[in-house]
């Protein structure tokens, strides 16, 4: 069992034991108020660059407010300076994924037009393609925000991701899976935090097997 060290301040919990169950109450309407901010800010920022050039400078902006920014801070003016400042290289190292989801959409319009075997391989590929795709969407913002380097060597790392993590790739298709399906059945909650909450929920996972990557390729102090 772990002791307390003597020289080691205790935090002072009475004011959160008189607040009970309605601070716990707040917090809870505070994260669910800055969700559905965040993710109309993602609408707006994508609107603001035409959707082509304004989804991945929201995307990556958006991330950075819900994971990087002081909660209780108005998300307004981070978000658009982080939209501002990281424009450029956002769309530039965004633009693999657009070709991705134009291509598994016209792959998906051919395939209404199979019948057989044929049908079922591209079927096959399509569901391993878009699942690896997915799971580098959820990388995405993260990796760009943390990392300053090529578009080369960012796309490899990203690339690679899936089968170097596998644990955070399941937990990634699973998160998006569950939000896509309550969206769906529910579909004000798309509306309302359809993009924040998987970002968010997935943004955990990522940053903390970053971390841990991180921690292994750091060199050894002194």
């Amino acid at each position: 069992m772990t002791e307390l060290r003597p020289d080691k301040p205790v935090r002072d919990t009475s004011a959160e034991d008189k607040i009970g169950w309605t601070g716990g109450v707040m917090r809870v309407l505070r994260r669910v108020t800055r969700l559905v901010e965040v993710n109309v800010l993602f609408a707006l920022g994508a609107l603001a660059g035409g959707v082509v050039l304004g989804v991945w400078p929201a995307f990556r902006a958006a991330s950075a407010v819900l994971l990087d920014g002081d909660p209780a801070e108005s998300p307004w003016r981070p978000f658009w300076r982080v939209w501002r400042e990281g424009w450029r290289r956002a769309n530039v190292l965004g633009a693999p994924l657009s070709i991705a989801a134009a291509a598994l959409l016209l792959d998906s319009l051919v395939l209404t037009q199979l019948d057989g075997p044929a049908r079922a391989a591209l079927q096959l590929g399509l569901v391993l393609v878009g699942a690896w795709t997915a799971v580098v969407l959820a990388y995405w913002p993260r990796v760009v925000l943390r990392y300053d380097r090529s578009p080369l060597e960012t796309w490899r790392f990203l690339l690679l991701s899936p089968a170097l993590g596998p644990g955070t790739a399941a937990g990634a298709l699973v998160v998006l899976a569950v939000c896509g399906l309550v969206s769906y059945v529910i579909p004000l909650l798309g509306v309302l935090a359809g993009v924040a909450v998987p970002l968010w929920l997935c943004g955990r996972m990522v940053d903390e097997r970053l971390n841990r990557i991180d921690e292994v390729s750091r060199p050894p102090a002194g």
